[in-house]
C-alpha cells in the first residue's frame, strides 16, 4: 500500500490532483484487501492500521497539491507512514506534525500527559473488559442493558485512544503542548450528535474535515456533509454494521442541527447546535432545559447507535447486517423512529416560523 501510493504521488505530484489519485488508487487497494485477498477475520485485525496508513499517505497527496509540503523523498516517506508510534495504535498524523516531532524535546508537563494517558488507558480498559462486560447482563431492563453494552464499547475505544495518544507523545507529537486524540466527556455528554462524532476520534476528524469536507465544499454544505460520513463510513469497511452507524449518525446530526435552528427562532433562544457567536436572543429562559433535554436524547441516541457492538464472537470477523437489524428491532427502531419525528417536526417549525417571523 505504502509503495503503491509513493508511486501515484511521484506520477502525480505536479498534476494539482495528487492527493486524489492518491487516495483513490489506495482506497481501491483497500476494497480489494477486503473482498478479495485478505480473509474476513486476518483483515478485521489488520484494518485498523491500514485506515491508518491509508490516511497518512493520502494526506501527503494533497498536502503537496496545497504547497504545504514538497514531495518526500523515499525514506522520509517510509519513515512516516511506517513509524511504529501510530502505525499500529494510530492516531492519524500529518507530515508535519512527524517531521517536528524529529526535533521536540520531552518537557515535564508532556512526561505529565504520558503518565496521565497511560493511567487512563489502563482505567478504560479495566472498566470495559472486566467490570462493564460483567455487569451487562445483570439488568432485566433493556435499556438499561443496552446502555451498559454501548458504554463498555464506548470504554474499550477510549483504552485504543488514551494507548495511541500516549506512544504519540512518547514519540514527540504535540500540539501547542498538547496532544489530544479523544475527548469522552464530550461523547459521555453529548451536547450534540455532531460533537460526539468530533470528539470521537480528533485526529480522524482533522482528516476527514481537511481533506474531504473543505475539499468538498464546492458541492454545497449537506452534499460535503454526506461525502465526509460516507468516506469514514467506507475508511470502516465494507460491512453492513459500520456504514449503517456512520450514515445514521449523519443523519440524526443532520435532523437535530435542522430542528434545534428553528427551535431557535422559535424560543428566540440560543439552543442551536453550534451556539451564537454574537448572540442576540431574548430569551433565555428556555436554554438550560432545552439543551438538558438533548442531552438526554442524545444518551439515548448513542445507546441505540452502540447495542450492537458486543462482546459476541462475531466481532473478530465483523458483525452481519442481521446482528444490526436484530438489535435495532430488539429496541423498537427508536433511534430512526426519533429522527423522522425531527424531521416532521422541523418541518412544521420551519413553516411556522415562515410565516410568523420574530418582530424586530
Amino acid at each position: 500500500l505504502v509503495l503503491l501510493a509513493y508511486l501515484m504521488m511521484m506520477l502525480s505530484w505536479n498534476s494539482g490532483k495528487c492527493g486524489l489519485t492518491v487516495l483513490i488508487s489506495t482506497v481501491v487497494f483497500f476494497i480489494i484487501c477486503e473482498w478479495v485477498l485478505v480473509e474476513p477475520e486476518l483483515w478485521h485485525m489488520v484494518r485498523g492500521s491500514v485506515i491508518v496508513l491509508l490516511m497518512k499517505v493520502s494526506s501527503v497527496g494533497f498536502d503537496i497539491d496545497g504547497g504545504v509540503i514538497t514531495p518526500p523523498c523515499l525514506s522520509l516517506f517510509l519513515g512516516y507512514s511506517l513509524s511504529p508510534s501510530s502505525l499500529i495504535f494510530g492516531p492519524f498524523v500529518t507530515m508535519t506534525q512527524y517531521k517536528q516531532s524529529k526535533t521536540s524535546k520531552l518537557t515535564w508537563s508532556s512526561a505529565v500527559d504520558i503518565s496521565n494517558s497511560i493511567v487512563l488507558a489502563y482505567i478504560t480498559v479495566l472498566l470495559s473488559t472486566c467490570i462493564l462486560s460483567d455487569t451487562t447482563h445483570l439488568s432485566t431492563n433493556t435499556l438499561v442493558s443496552s446502555y451498559m453494552t454501548a458504554l463498555s464499547f464506548r470504554t474499550s475505544h477510549y483504552f485504543v485512544c488514551y494507548l495511541s495518544q500516549a506512544s504519540s507523545l512518547i514519540a514527540g507529537y504535540q500540539h501547542d503542548g498538547k496532544f489530544k486524540v479523544v475527548s469522552p466527556e464530550m461523547v459521555e455528554v453529548p451536547r450534540s450528535m455532531a460533537k460526539v462524532a468530533v470528539a470521537w476520534n480528533l485526529p480522524m476528524h482533522y482528516w476527514l474535515k481537511t481533506y474531504v469536507y473543505k475539499k468538498s465544499r464546492g458541492l454545497g454544505p449537506f452534499i460535503s456533509a454526506f461525502l465526509t460520513y460516507a468516506a469514514s463510513s467506507l475508511l470502516h469497511g465494507l460491512n453492513f454494521q459500520l456504514p449503517a452507524v456512520l450514515l445514521s449518525i449523519f443523519t440524526f446530526s443532520y435532523v437535530e442541527s435542522g430542528f434545534r435552528d428553528e427551535l431557535s427562532k422559535l424560543l428566540d433562544s440560543c439552543v442551536r447546535v453550534t451556539g451564537c457567536r454574537d448572540c442576540c436572543h431574548g430569551n433565555r429562559v428556555f436554554v438550560v432545559p432545552v439543551k438538558l433535554a438533548f442531552i438526554v436524547l442524545n444518551i439515548l441516541q448513542l445507546i441505540y447507535l452502540g447495542v450492537m457492538f458486543d462482546a459476541s464472537p462475531q466481532q473478530v470477523e465483523g458483525y452481519s447486517w442481521m446482528n444490526t437489524v436484530a438489535k435495532w428491532h430488539d429496541l423498537y427502531w427508536y433511534g430512526h423512529v426519533l429522527a423522522a419525528l425531527g424531521l416532521v417536526l422541523t418541518h412544521i417549525l420551519k413553516l411556522y416560523n415562515t410565516h410568523h417571523p420574530k418582530e424586530e
